[in-house]
């Protein structure tokens, strides 16, 4: 009788550990592996799949893909078509030297019209250009230069004339989240 009953304690037991403990293990496992849990990451970094930052200029809401990393800086809108007025490309300079620094955009490879905006470290507006895609067959070298014109830590690109139509002027602040962003960028 004493083995009966010590077989039917521990198969007990172990039916109990069975129904509570490896659902609350695998509850606490699968809390630990979702996205941007850790340190709120933004949601997707890699080429495949961009990070997006919501960014309002103006009271104007633009979701911005974000270029946080050497390639995707240099890459930029090289060779799309066409942008909404609600959609952007915000670049991230890294927060260590030589950053802020003066910043160069060119439109090598660029199909349409981009506005650009330079933002300092306090995310004021130090500079706008409108700028024209070049002529297919530029070299790299006739290609026009848009300088920031002061230290930067941040450059918008908008839809060709939106910065106009959105009144933006040099001085104006745009709210972002700076300090965060800045932690992403390399």
């Amino acid at each position: 009788m004493a083995v009966i009953m010590y077989t039917f304690l521990n198969c007990r037991v172990l039916k109990i550990a069975w129904q509570v403990l490896v659902p609350a293990l695998l509850l606490v496992i699968a809390a630990g592996c979702e996205p941007g849990s850790a340190r709120n990451e933004p949601e997707v970094q890699s080429e495949e799949s961009p990070a997006y930052e919501e960014v309002i200029i103006n009271g104007h809401v633009i979701m911005m893909e974000l270029a946080l990393t050497p390639e995707q800086r240099a890459t930029g809108l090289m060779g799309r078509e066409s942008m909404r007025d609600d959609e952007g490309m915000l670049f991230v300079f890294p927060d260590a030297e030589p950053y802020p620094a003066e910043a160069r955009f060119w439109m090598k490879d660029c199909l349409m019209p981009i506005d650009v905006v330079f933002l300092n470290r306090e995310v004021e507006i130090v500079s706008i250009h409108e700028m024209e895609p070049p002529e297919s067959g530029t070299p790299d070298e006739k290609l026009k230069v848009y300088p920031s014109g002061a230290p930067v830590q941040f450059a918008i690109e908008l839809r060709g004339g939106l910065a106009n139509e959105l009144g933006l002027e040099i001085g104006e602040v745009v709210e972002l989240r700076s300090d965060y962003l800045l932690e992403w960028a390399k």
